[in-house]
């Protein structure tokens, strides 16, 4: 008759040897899962965390690039109506233009802004320097047409994100390259 104890108590199941035997072959199959485990979180644990941090670094650049845009467009507003209204455009003004448009601190070292005329209306003999350095020729206080630069300087907190900005010898620099046109206005 079939006993329905458990295996160590069921005499008439082949005796306490045979369950010693298959309990020790449990514990030697199943025993060694912590220690597995351990050894899985060791090598994946880095790599979670890269993922992790890694999107939340990619997530903090396009903030950035999208601040410098941002920052870009406010710097094209400001030399519009600078050429509407007649007066010159200073550096200073222009720098506190856009980076009031800024999501972080800047300042001359770290915030490049170059405004480059464009001779003669022809884009392509326009020369940026890539780094953008700082590089500002006041602009004619009639119409013209400019290409306004601006490079950041941004100290990167994953290893790898240096990976993903351009960078000209060894200065990693997100970059906004803008075509700015002035015109006074036309009144009737």
């Amino acid at each position: 008759m079939k006993s329905f104890l458990s295996p160590r108590q069921d005499k008439s199941f082949g005796g306490p040897r045979r369950c010693r035997f298959a309990y020790a072959a449990c514990c030697r199959l199943f025993g060694d899962r912590k220690a597995a485990t351990a050894v899985e979180t060791a090598l994946l644990l880095p790599l979670f965390f890269a993922l992790i941090f890694g999107t939340l670094e990619i997530g903090l650049l396009m903030l950035y690039y999208l601040y410098l845009s941002f920052a870009s467009n406010a710097g094209i507003e400001y030399l519009r109506k600078a050429a509407a209204d007649g007066r010159p455009a200073t550096e200073i003004a222009l720098r506190k233009a856009i980076a009031s448009h800024f999501i972080g601190g800047t300042d001359e070292t770290n915030l490049k802004i170059a405004l480059l005329p464009i001779p003669d209306d022809d884009i392509a003999e326009a020369k940026v320097p890539i780094p953008i350095v700082n590089d500002f020729r006041p602009p004619a206080d009639t119409a013209g047409q400019y290409i306004l630069a601006i490079g950041y300087q941004w100290s990167f907190l994953m290893p790898t994100t240096r990976f993903l900005v351009p960078s000209t010898d060894g200065v990693p620099q997100l970059r906004n390259i803008s075509l700015a046109i002035t015109a006074v206005k036309v009144s009737e």
